[in-house]
């Protein structure tokens, strides 16, 4: 299995009182993936914001086990996201919608409906 993960030198920080954690983003999918590729770049364009750790799976490892027997997912990537309130979403697939939704959650967080600036 190999992990990489894209580097802040802050990310490891904890974060000011007044600034929620940034979700945890785990890319799981091959190593020759087009679609994790262009969740990585979508991330990567984002940077320093939006950090993330692609993990390479190979069939019938451990992790390949973990996100087709546990989690039920046949189509890479696999996105797996831990959110500052201890919840764990995921998706399979290429879903530009909900990647783009992640980049606004870690760009701008969560903003309540009656606190919303108007367009």
């Amino acid at each position: 299995m190999k992990e990489t993960t894209s580097h802040d030198p802050h990310h490891d920080r904890r974060p000011a009182p007044d600034r929620p954690r940034r979700p945890k983003i785990t890319i799981y999918g091959p190593a020759e993936c087009p679609n994790c590729d262009k969740a990585k770049n979508l991330f990567d364009r984002q940077q320093p914001t939006v950090q993330y750790t692609k993990v390479d799976i190979e069939q019938g490892d451990e992790n390949h086990r973990h996100i087709t027997e546990v989690l039920g997912y046949a189509q890479a990537p696999v996105i797996v996201v831990e959110l500052a309130s201890g919840r764990t979403v995921h998706w399979g697939g290429h879903r530009p919608d909900m990647l783009t939704a992640l980049v606004r959650l870690c760009t701008k967080g969560i903003v309540p409906e009656d606190r919303k600036v108007a367009s």
